[in-house]
């Protein structure tokens, strides 16, 4: 049996599981088994927890049914819903001026499981950071070596804390999802994302941190992608904080939105949070989360993250460094990139936060609507499935005047 025949609501489902439905360390991302495994993360790895408050929030509904919405690509035609069942996704929501208007579940996605965001992950990260720099705790301006001395020698050294938030640090790494035995798969055994194989070693996430090499460019001079800038950006935070970012996050992120269901972030060996790309949250906490940026940090009537910080991502029009990237810009020709956050050029001033295997957060400010899709596609970063994932968030958008 390959996995492409597999029953997906069977994985993981007798005791012990078959070998083709045992999900494990070393194949918890390849196809199929992904569908199970990025619901249920904290059963392959190392996780610390993000409580959220005794009492959630409210979350107002106006169902709509917008499953019959037109979202065709090309010549075949293709509904909301038609694309939904058929392109792994696990949850989409919708929200439209605050009000939840449509959900929809596939998969292993449910409203009560938490789901891992990858690299929508950073943008997360980047509004914590944006809480510390306010407090006066970080300072975009200050060199990373201030706060981390660990970093001599390496990419970070003469970086500031600006060319981290932006991915502008001049390194020599290179994201390469589908490596399997260069410098991104020792990331990931680093990360305990990979077990570590026989003869193989790693000191984990932060002594491979301390250690990126770096390249003859300028800090500053070009967007260079480069996840590990992120999980930097976390032991930063716990650095000059002095206190663990799964706590931190909960008590001034998932605890202010009033986020309905503990999260977690993945953790090395060592206690290091994956911030780059670990976070599990709920489908209702992540769009929670993305309305209050839709807001300007506002939940309520209270500013959970500094209005100055939202306002300085979503209005960013510096796109040079985006233009300069090595390969031309994969998302967004017109677009740039701030605080980790995706600004896209687009007529309606859409914002955005991405991660690998279909996740997003997609913010339509001018029609007031917010949409959150988490999914679990075979490839990490799938090209011909990008204009049917926008044909399905503009076709949303369009529907609300």
């Amino acid at each position: 049996m390959t996995t492409s025949t597999i029953d997906v609501e069977q994985i993981m489902q007798s005791y012990p599981a078959a070998p083709e439905m045992q999900v494990t360390l070393a194949n918890w991302r390849e196809p199929t088994l992904s569908r199970w495994a990025f619901s249920h993360v904290r059963q392959i790895m190392p996780t610390a927890p993000i409580p959220t408050p005794d009492q959630p929030s409210d979350m107002q509904q106006a169902i709509q049914d917008l499953a019959a919405l037109d979202v065709s690509t090309g010549t075949d035609p293709m509904t909301l819903g038609g694309w939904l069942e058929t392109s792994q996704t696990d949850a989409f929501l919708v929200m439209h001026r605050g009000k939840l208007v449509f959900e929809w579940f596939g998969g292993w996605g449910a409203a009560d499981r938490q789901h891992i965001i990858f690299s929508v992950s950073k943008s997360l990260t980047a509004l914590l950071a944006g809480i510390l720099c306010k407090a006066g705790i970080l300072d975009p301006q200050r060199a990373v070596r201030d706060y981390l001395p660990e970093v001599a020698g390496s990419a970070y050294e003469n970086a500031l804390l600006r060319h981290v938030l932006d991915m502008t640090v001049a390194s020599g790494f290179t994201e390469d999802y589908l490596d399997t035995t260069g410098v991104f798969m020792a990331y990931r055994r680093a990360s305990a994302w990979n077990p570590v194989e026989s003869g193989q070693t790693t000191d984990g996430l932060r002594a491979f941190l301390a250690g990126l090499p770096a390249s003859d460019g300028n800090h500053g001079h070009r967007h260079h992608y480069c996840s590990p800038h992120t999980d930097l950006l976390g032991w930063i935070i716990e650095r000059a904080s002095g206190t663990a970012f799964n706590t931190l996050f909960s008590e001034l992120v998932m605890q202010p939105v009033g986020a309905a269901r503990d999260g977690y972030v993945t953790l090395d060996s060592f206690g290091a949070p994956r911030v780059a790309g670990g976070i599990c949250v709920a489908p209702h906490d992540l769009l929670r989360i993305a309305e209050m940026v839709r807001n300007f940090g506002a939940v309520g009537g209270k500013q959970i993250v500094p209005e100055s910080w939202i306002a300085d991502f979503r209005g960013f029009d510096d796109s040079a460094p985006w233009q300069r990237q090595q390969d031309g810009p994969r998302h967004f020709p017109d677009g740039a990139y701030r605080s980790k956050w995706y600004r896209t050029g687009l007529p309606d001033d859409e914002f955005a936060a991405i991660g690998i295997h279909g996740q997003w957060i997609w913010v339509n400010p001018v029609r007031e609507v917010t949409i959150i899709r988490m999914a679990s596609n075979d490839l990490p970063v799938d090209v011909d499935a990008g204009p049917a994932v926008h044909a399905a968030f503009h076709a949303v958008c369009r529907s609300f005047a």
